[in-house]
């Protein structure tokens, strides 16, 4: 909205008599400080935003700089404006006047760019082109009327004459050409016919030039088209909150303001600094009153640097006498109320936030229903980034008016067209995606009542939930592009309202946050999920097995083991009374417990879990795929227990699976062709592993990010390797890159640190850096037996490193301690046949003697 009232000003220049004398005069003044600062006409008139021309003109005394210039050339030549104008202020009379709709707010403050590129614009010489016009676009509130008004008042010295017309609809148009006619005291301006009118003004703008004419709050360019000569020889200066303006001008989508110009209009329009305060006293405020200050940037914040609502907050501030901190209280108890209160100081804008936004909604709902949908499933997401194929591909989910746009990729350009018009949304076709303010947000919810919001929020999940992939590493950009809108969606579903489509992508968003290690988050999603499921009685139970299932990876993820193993008990439970044994969820559960007691060295309890499992699959005819990952999972308990070429067997026959159904570039393919590697370094094929190495780190680098601690398990074997053959240097830097991934992502006393650490010492006791190695050796040992236990395999390896470490410092006793230890939990967990085994066997003997 722009003013109520017809309003129109205009201002023309008058001369007086000496007027020319003293402009050539000042000429001669400016040229004489132009060249004593050695400056080209090209030079100053860059430096002061201008055109070469006029300075031109100010010299030969031509025209004379007025208003804001004046301030500039001053500044610019270190004088006082009265001493370089001196002689223009005593002989001159003001050479303009006024009749303006008001003058911009004085707490107007940044949008300096926004003037300068418009003065750039609109501040072309005149006749070099038949036609200039500039848009300030944007949606209701953002400033564009304000902007408008500073630029007149900055610049108006610039123009012979300034005409202002309210442009709201026709009939404000016409009211305004009226009263500029009489102003200007056209011959046609008592005629009773309006096209004679419409005819004067359009010839006095055709013989006129220099002239600027601002069309505020335009709705329709067709309206003012009519009105305007074929060949202008001035500017236009349009405000309107439609984009869509085709060749009638070159539009500027103005944006809210940012944080730091935000934070200055509020505490100018609350007093707290005075009207004429800069950022430097807003910096001294901040460091003053940092309480305040902080207030002040939350309510910017909060109302997403909205012009009008700013001041619209800084009227309640005002008149109710509460401070920053307790406004933000009560917009965040009650805002729809507060979007609704204009206040008694209504202002250059009258109606509030909340009256601007519905009005242009009612206007969306008169031409078209379905951007009217359209507009309010963007309501309940993050406004930002919002996926476009919600609406092409889920709006059938979304009800009868939208769901033509899921099969008309026309209908929807069409309904986001009409919002458009209205600024209230904002296309990005290079992300294919759109942005709406949130303001607009909240106000189009307050005008639902709850049962339409429900409503809503279901089609919208439902909808989130059919396009938000499964977990896996190729998809976790287009689970990335929807999570912020399934977040935005869960948090305003109200409590106490079951939904099976919320508890299902919560999961999802829960799945996610797992696999990105973002541990806290994941917790949180999928016991809120579980609530959900838990309502639902005996239906609830696949859910429930899928959040057990989740659970449990959770914690194994973070060397939880008891508490993983507890939540797998819990998943098998659920998923064997509601599911049956070959379930994908039962089978989850079964190969996770059998993985977790791998982990933990429970090596004779995991094999025919394993082995019980596979045997399932086999009997359901289940896909190969999901075979697949038995088999690679049992390779690597092989591969533990010696037994190397069943190991290599299942290993091989895991990767030729996934190969097939996924392609050799797929992260799955990774896991087979480590274990392939590590059991080729064991057995001493090192040209074998060495490849095998680089194309797991290629592919897991590439999916996964360089920072992945997968991509640290496959550093640490390629480690591992070169210290095997003695390529010291690039074992060291594999380490060491491995553990800053570990600590950086999993946080330094995770057990999967240890096998690093454990390598790393194991490179410095060669390098004879002992010290060194030994404050390595016994970290690791206290991270392993803190998360396994005294008894794991990994401990023995540990121990029976730290043994030869002591060997070789002549520490013999403490030596066949440790010897005597590894060699103890190697029988137990590998049998005495094991070549582990018999490597200790061999040390603690050698240390006997």
């Amino acid at each position: 909205m722009g003013y109520n009232a017809l309003t129109t000003f205009f201002f023309i220049r008058v001369s007086y008599r000496g007027a020319m004398k003293t402009s050539q005069h000042l000429g001669k003044r400016l040229q004489q400080e132009r060249l004593r600062f050695h400056l080209s006409q090209e030079a100053l008139a860059e430096a002061l935003g201008v055109s070469p021309r006029s300075i031109s003109r100010w010299e030969r005394g031509q025209s004379i700089p007025r208003g804001y210039i004046r301030l500039k050339l001053s500044r610019f030549f270190g004088l006082q404006p009265e001493d370089l104008f001196v002689e223009l202020d005593e002989r001159l009379s003001p050479s303009s006047f006024y009749n303006m709709p008001g003058p911009p707010s004085p707490c107007f403050t940044g949008r300096e760019q926004v003037l300068e590129l418009l003065h750039g614009r609109l501040g072309l010489e005149w006749g070099t082109k038949p036609y200039l016009a500039y848009a300030l676009q944007g949606l209701g509130g953002i400033g564009k009327t304000q902007i408008a008004l500073m630029y007149v008042q900055r610049y108006s010295a610039e123009y012979q004459t300034v005409l202002w017309i309210n442009s709201e609809n026709s009939e404000s148009i016409f009211a305004s050409i009226e009263s500029l006619a009489r102003l200007l005291q056209l011959p046609e301006a008592n005629q009773a016919d309006h096209q004679s009118i419409v005819d004067g003004l359009r010839r006095w703008l055709a013989v006129h030039d220099r002239w600027l004419l601002v069309c505020d709050n335009l709705t329709d360019p067709k309206q003012l088209q009519d009105y305007l000569p074929p060949v202008r020889r001035g500017s236009i200066l349009i405000t309107t909150h439609n984009q869509t303006l085709g060749p009638f001008a070159q539009g500027l989508n103005l944006a809210p303001l940012g944080k730091d110009e935000g934070t200055l209009f509020l505490l100018r329009r609350t007093k707290l600094l005075p009207l004429e305060a800069t950022d430097e006293h807003k910096q001294q405020f901040a460091l003053c009153r940092p309480d305040e200050y902080a207030a002040a940037w939350e309510v910017v914040s909060l109302l997403g640097g909205l012009p009008l609502a700013l001041d619209q907050a800084g009227a309640y501030i005002e008149e109710t006498g509460c401070s920053l901190a307790e406004y933000v209280q009560r917009y965040k108890q009650q805002r729809a109320l507060l979007l609704g209160r204009r206040g008694l100081s209504g202002g250059e804008h009258p109606e509030s936030v909340a009256t601007t936004f519905l009005l242009a909604s009612q206007q969306v709902e008169r031409e078209q229903q379905a951007a009217l949908d359209l507009l309010r499933v963007c309501a309940f997401l993050h406004a930002e980034a919002i996926p476009e194929e919600l609406f092409r591909v889920g709006a059938i989910h979304l009800g009868p008016s939208l769901e033509p746009l899921a099969r008309d990729a026309l209908q929807f350009d069409l309904a986001i067209a009409t919002l458009r018009r209205f600024s209230l949304v904002q296309r990005q076709p290079e992300t294919q995606s759109l942005s709406i303010h949130r303001l607009v947000q909240e106000v189009l919810k307050a005008s639902m009542n709850a049962q339409e919001q429900i409503s809503w929020m279901r089609r919208i999940i439902l909808v989130l939930t059919s396009l938000f992939p499964g977990v896996i590493s190729d998809t976790w950009k287009q689970c990335e592009r929807l999570l912020s809108h399934v977040l935005a969606v869960a948090n305003e579903f109200p409590d106490g309202i079951e939904d099976q489509a919320l508890a299902e992508i919560l999961q999802k968003a829960a799945d996610y946050y797992r696999e990105r290690y973002q541990y806290r988050q994941a917790d949180e999603w999928y016991q809120r999920a579980l609530h959900i499921w838990e309502q639902y009685g005996e239906a609830g139970y696949p859910g429930m097995a899928h959040v057990y299932n989740g659970l449990a990876l959770l914690n194994y993820d973070q060397g939880q083991y008891q508490q993983a193993e507890i939540c797998y008990q819990q998943a098998l439970d659920a998923g064997q009374r509601g599911l049956g044994e070959t379930h994908y969820e039962v089978v989850r559960a079964l190969m996770g417990q059998a993985l977790l007691y791998q982990t933990v060295g429970k090596y004779a309890e995991a094999e025919p879990l394993y082995l019980h499992t596979i045997g399932l699959l086999e009997q359901s005819q289940a896909e190969p795929a999901r075979l697949a990952y038995l088999y690679s999972n049992l390779a690597d308990l092989y591969l533990l227990l010696g037994k190397y070429e069943r190991s290599e067997s299942l290993a091989l026959e895991a990767r030729q699976i996934w190969a097939q159904a996924f392609g050799e570039m797929h992260t799955l393919v990774t896991y087979p062709l480590l274990t392939l590697a590590e059991l080729y370094t064991e057995q001493g094929k090192y040209r074998q592993a060495e490849p095998l190495y680089q194309q797991v780190l290629t592919i897991r680098d590439q999916l996964l990010g360089p920072a992945d601690p997968y991509v640290a398990e496959a550093l640490v074997g390629l480690a591992d390797l070169y210290l095997l053959q003695g390529k010291y240097n690039q074992a060291d830097s594999l380490y060491q890159r491995a553990l800053h991934i570990q600590e950086l992502v999993r946080g330094p006393t995770h057990p999967s640190l240890t096998r690093c650490l454990n390598g790393l010492a194991r490179l410095y006791a060669q390098q004879e850096k002992k010290e060194q190695a030994e404050r390595l050796y016994r970290r690791a040992l206290m991270l392993q037996e803190k998360r396994l236990g005294l008894d794991h395999p990994e401990t023995a390896q540990i121990l029976y490193d730290l043994a030869l470490l002591q060997q070789r410092q002549g520490f013999l006793v403490e030596a066949r301690a440790f010897a005597e230890r590894a060699l103890q939990i190697r029988k137990a967990c590998l049998g005495v046949t094991h070549p582990k085994t018999k490597a200790a066997h061999m040390l603690y003997s050698r240390l006997l003697i």
